[in-house]
């Protein structure tokens, strides 16, 4: 008969390496990515697909994937935003200067 404690034991040390695996790959693209409105949207990103990925049968492997295409969808969507703001600001500009 196996105790509480031995059968817990592979779930806390996956559980342990998978936590240690986002932070690792957070902090990665978070210093690769400028701007705290992004990071907000990469942390969200990560958030989800860390849930996502610990409900599959391979949280360790399916976690990178998972967060690599939930950032890059994120990052791009910050630019189309910021470009959207920055073209609007110029319109405006262009009004007011007529």
């Amino acid at each position: 008969m196996q105790t509480i404690g031995r059968a817990d034991g592979p779930d806390r040390v996956t559980a342990e390496r998978f936590k240690i695996l986002k932070q690792r790959l957070v902090l990665e693209c978070l210093n690769a990515t400028p701007g705290t409105e992004t990071h907000a949207l990469l942390m969200r990103e990560a958030n989800e697909a860390a849930l996502l990925a610990w409900l599959s049968a391979y949280p360790l492997l399916t976690f990178p994937c998972l967060f690599e295409e939930r950032a890059a969808a994120a990052t791009e969507q910050a630019r189309r935003q910021a470009r959207l703001y920055w073209n609007g600001l110029g319109m405006n500009t262009r009004v007011h200067a007529a």
